[in-house]
């Protein structure tokens, strides 16, 4: 029986051949990846680097401020301090529309991850997202681009975005909206690779399968001598249910102490990782558990974050769900920043803003109100271009920042300087289902190539990959909606 390109995209188990050829797990520590010189700073101020000359607003300039007078607390003064800390990241009409998000890369300077919060399903944020990473790219400030999708296809869309050669990934592409993150990040980074660019893909989500965790397992317990039988003895061959998957991961955590003790430190780092995406894959299916599902994917997704940035030459662009880019608290994000040696202090995180009106696809279309209202209230919630607002600079007159007060309601228990570094005001967001809705295009053909096709064949190869992208939308979102209550009721 044929195994449908979708499929042999989405099915990378260790040791498995399948029709479109061999696939291993990830990490792979032999994929190609950009090193820059690791004390060589970027220079981002060269206009040529990047997308052109022509600029929107002046160069980001250092607020010298001997002494900081105190933050606006007024709806009036905060509204005059946003109004005057905002900037132009498009401006022009027409032909002479100019993209500048030079602003974004001075901020991000010499850090290691450039975090891209999203609002998933909107047309807006996949072309924003497309032109920061291809300015950071070209720019020599990123070399490996991360993203929400399961851990299984990063291996393959690596080798399709070096080769531009793959039936299966060239399928699987056509199936998503032209705006869709998945798509248009990966698109662009097969034109930085023409470029002579390369760019080291890593999808950092929960594992498609439960075959890839239980693969993973089993490799590490070929390390293990008395403790073999602890691992193997009660794990699945194939898919688990509930229970058995509730069984396996207590008997794991209850006896990884003594596991442990017989495996080097990132080898009981991975049996951990894999054994919270074995849990995380059989509930994405089956049983609710929401908050306990997305904290656990989160372990998963840290993992995988990790395992991408083993270099001190390695410099990310993630794009995901701005929950999972928090830099406060709970999220793989936030612990990139506290947490993880090579990253330490140094993410940068914006999230996304939008006006009353905005429509997205989130399973079917939804209205959203505008937030934050700090922003759209102050800014308007249909401003002609994208706009940026750091949350942690002073006002030119030496006032505090006002976004070091106002709590973050929606990610985390921080306040907003605390949760991100700045938002991205993009106007009234529409829905990736419809592409032609969008408030702003990019100047480029990136993204537009193999427009969506009527194909039965293609659609029906597709529907497993959607079906799931729906389950795991609806867990988050109940998840961060009790969270979003507590933090409220808490306040």
């Amino acid at each position: 029986m044929k195994v449908s390109a979708i499929a042999c995209l989405l099915a990378a188990v260790a040791g498995a051949v399948l029709a479109c050829g061999e696939s291993r797990l990830v990490p792979d520590d032999d994929l190609p990846v950009t090193v820059p010189e690791e004390d060589a700073a970027p220079d981002p101020s060269t206009p040529d680097a990047g997308r052109g000359a022509r600029t929107c607003s002046e160069p980001i300039e250092p607020v010298s401020c001997p002494n900081l007078e105190p933050a606006p607390t007024t709806k009036t003064a905060i509204a005059s301090f946003v109004k005057e800390s905002a900037i132009p990241l498009r401006c022009g009409e027409g032909a002479d529309a100019v993209w500048d998000v030079r602003p974004l890369v001075e901020l991000y300077g010499s850090q290691k991850i450039f975090m891209m919060g999203e609002v998933h399903g909107t047309n807006e944020i996949g072309i924003m997202s497309s032109i920061l990473l291809e300015e950071l790219a070209t720019r020599n400030q990123v070399n490996v681009l991360a993203f929400e999708l399961p851990m299984e296809m990063g291996e393959r869309l690596t080798s399709w975005v070096a080769t531009g050669e793959d039936e299966a990934v060239d399928q699987w592409l056509q199936q998503l909206a032209p705006n869709m993150f998945g798509r248009i990040l990966t698109v662009t980074a097969r034109e930085l690779a023409k470029k002579g660019i390369p760019i080291r893909v890593v999808a950092v989500d929960y594992a498609y399968m439960p075959q890839t965790p239980i693969a993973a397992i089993r490799e590490v317990a070929t390390k293990l001598t008395t403790q073999a039988d602890t691992v193997l003895a009660t794990l699945p061959s194939g898919p688990p249910t509930t229970s058995e998957a509730n069984a396996y991961f207590d008997h794991i955590m209850t006896s990884k102490s003594a596991i442990c003790a017989e495996l080097t430190s990132a080898d009981c780092d991975r049996l951990n990782a894999m054994t919270h995406a074995l849990w995380v894959s059989t509930f994405l299916e089956a049983g609710l558990q929401d908050e306990l599902w997305f904290a656990r994917r989160e372990e998963v997704i840290y993992y995988n974050m990790k395992s991408a940035m083993r270099s001190p030459t390695d410099r990310m662009f993630l794009h995901m769900g701005a929950a999972h880019t928090n830099k406060h608290e709970f999220s793989a994000g936030s612990r990139m920043t506290h947490e993880y040696e090579l990253t330490k202090d140094k993410v940068f995180s914006v999230a996304p803003a939008f006006g009353n009106g905005s429509v997205i696809w989130y399973g079917e279309p939804q209205a959203l109100p505008g937030e934050p209202t700090t922003l759209t209230s102050a800014l308007s919630h249909a401003p002609p271009d994208p706009l940026f607002v750091s949350t942690t600079r002073p006002s030119t007159k030496c006032e505090e920042n006002a976004f070091g007060l106002e709590p973050e309601l929606r990610s985390s228990r921080g306040t907003r300087a605390e949760t991100y570094d700045g938002y991205i005001h993009y106007g009234k967001l529409t829905s990736e289902k419809s592409p032609d809705d969008t408030t702003f295009e990019r100047d480029s053909e990136v993204g537009k190539e193999g427009a969506p096709t009527s194909s039965t064949a293609l659609a029906l190869s597709g529907a497993r990959f959607r079906e799931l992208r729906v389950r795991v939308e609806a867990k988050e979102r109940a998840a961060l909606m009790a969270r979003v209550a507590r933090t409220s009721a808490m306040r």
